[in-house]
């Protein structure tokens, strides 16, 4: 995944409620193609049509980002991502000692 590889992940959220990273054209294609064929509309196959027309190198991999961003924002499924905790961000609650 070079040159079709995107410059950041988009983060989704799957029908079951977990979040996947979508990395590349490959990536966003599949999650297009399994989409539910009656939640599809215009903006979906837009989203199609740009990452096929990047993949062919008719346009370029931030195009088709861009695309499928709009698609994932536009049926509420974009996420900011998922957030590493580490244990040093945590507050101890008062009068408790971190282990």
């Amino acid at each position: 995944m070079t040159a079709k590889a995107f410059s950041r992940p988009i983060f989704v959220k799957n029908e079951d409620q977990t979040i996947r990273e979508i990395a590349c054209i490959t990536d966003a294609l599949e999650f297009l193609t399994k989409w539910p064929e009656n939640r599809r509309g215009p903006i979906h196959n837009t989203a199609v049509r740009a990452c096929q027309a990047a993949r062919e190198g008719r346009l370029t991999v931030d195009g088709a980002r861009n695309a499928f961003a709009g698609f994932a924002r536009s049926v509420r499924i974009r996420e900011a991502g998922p957030v590493s905790v580490e244990p040093w961000m945590i507050t101890p609650k008062r009068g408790r000692m971190p282990i």
